[in-house]
């Protein structure tokens, strides 16, 4: 069995939005025994109710509910995506991260973001922090990691390889040129 190195959560859902959530199943709770109870024809009612409660629960109740984690395994190279409600998990098997490239320090709107890039130009945003010396620690330790390069992306079109061998003796940040 391939053991998880480190793990990426989304937080857990709030709990007055999990209030929420069972608000809602009480009105349609309360909407399906009040068509059941008062109409003749039962099985038209039943089938709009099951058509009903479907869209609840699709587009309402199991967004709130599931969290999405994604797993690494740094020495065997490995990633896999996995969901949960509650106690209950499902996901996909370990994948194999191939052709990785670098790992990039990039700045959104309110927080510096961290993402590894590999084959073919695809990304994983690995995680975000609002201050830059910490996100830099942690791209380092990742890039460290995965013996990768290092980019600061953070202004746009003025891209900078980060010296690792500079970083790792002082902790101070040089560009390589």
């Amino acid at each position: 069995m391939i053991e998880t190195e480190f793990t990426i959560k989304e937080p857990d859902s709030s709990i007055g939005f999990k209030i929420l959530i069972a608000f809602i199943l009480t009105i349609y709770t309360s909407i399906c025994y009040y068509f059941i109870t008062t109409n003749e024809d039962t099985s038209k009612t039943a089938a709009y109710l099951v058509l009903l409660g479907v869209v609840v629960i699709k587009y309402m109740v199991l967004p709130g509910l599931i969290t999405k984690s994604t797993h690494l395994n740094f020495t065997l190279k490995k990633i896999k995506y996995e969901s949960s409600i509650g106690n209950f998990k499902f996901g996909t098997r370990w994948k194999q991260l191939e052709n990785l490239n670098y790992i990039s320090v990039f700045n959104t709107e309110n927080e510096y973001e961290v993402k590894l890039w590999f084959k073919d130009n695809q990304s994983i945003s690995l995680f975000g922090y609002e201050h830059y010396n910490e996100v830099i620690e942690k791209a380092f330790f990742f890039s460290e990691k995965l013996d990768i390069d290092l980019l600061d992306a953070r202004e746009r079109g003025y891209h900078k390889w980060i010296n690792k061998e500079v970083y790792r003796s002082t902790g101070k940040i040089k560009y390589l040129d």
